[in-house]
């Protein structure tokens, strides 16, 4: 029993009070003043749950420097059901390497839940967007405990909606696009921080170009069935 004690509180998601607070773990966004406002940077061992206002407004380049580490720390990078089609000169800009990065497309709600949870356990850097009707409470708190299993950061990409429903998630950002590459970040849920702060960041000139999967030719939108990932 002792033991089992032990393991519990030794655990990234268990809260034991204020003044018993297990040290953030966290990685640096490449951004410093939000680094500042995330005390640290992303969290790890969380899911953390992003909802910009539409696809395409910088959810993503504000996520290179840490697909960057990732990859350069010889780790997957899942992408699963992103709405566009990834820019690889982009993404090749950013010094980010192409070999580590996978797109997977999940056929329906149970394939997609069990893809980002292996994702996950596997070690990989996990990038999901939500589909409809969103993932239940309990599918997420699935995602929540294998990160805080496995030590990684996971990424959740959900529609502006899913606001008003609870999430396991430990970090809830809502972003809007105030012009090209000007971000302004709402955070609406961290983890011992009253939520309520805002950020204007600023993603740089270059413009992440993007390609709607609907409109890709048939030969460069086939489907793969999703496979098991091996560490």
């Amino acid at each position: 029993m002792p033991n089992n004690i032990a393991t519990v509180l030794s655990r990234q998601d268990t809260w034991r009070g204020r003044s018993q607070r297990l040290p953030r773990r966290t990685i640096t966004t490449g951004h410093n003043n939000l680094d500042l406002l995330l005390q640290g940077g992303w969290p790890i061992s969380v899911l953390t749950e992003l909802m910009p206002q539409q696809s395409g407004i910088g959810e993503l380049s504000l996520l290179l420097p840490t697909i960057k580490y990732y990859a350069d720390n010889n780790q997957l990078c899942v992408w699963l059901d992103p709405p566009y089609q990834p820019y690889a000169p982009r993404l090749a800009a950013a010094d980010i390497a192409l070999d580590k990065l996978l797109v997977v497309r999940s056929k329906n709600h149970a394939e997609w839940l069990w893809a980002a949870e292996q994702s996950i356990r596997s070690g990989a850097l996990l990038l999901a967007w939500t589909k409809q009707p969103p993932p239940r409470y309990a599918d997420l708190r699935k995602l929540q405990l294998a990160a805080a299993d496995n030590g990684n950061a996971a990424f959740l990409f959900s529609a502006p909606s899913a606001m008003s429903a609870p999430s396991p998630a430990a970090l809830r950002l809502e972003l809007q696009s105030l012009e090209i590459n000007q971000l302004l970040l709402n955070v609406r849920k961290q983890r011992g921080v009253a939520g309520g702060a805002q950020l204007q960041l600023s993603l740089g000139e270059a413009n992440t170009q993007r390609t709607n999967l609907a409109l890709l030719p048939a030969d460069r939108h086939r489907t793969y069935p999703v496979r098991q990932f091996n560490n």
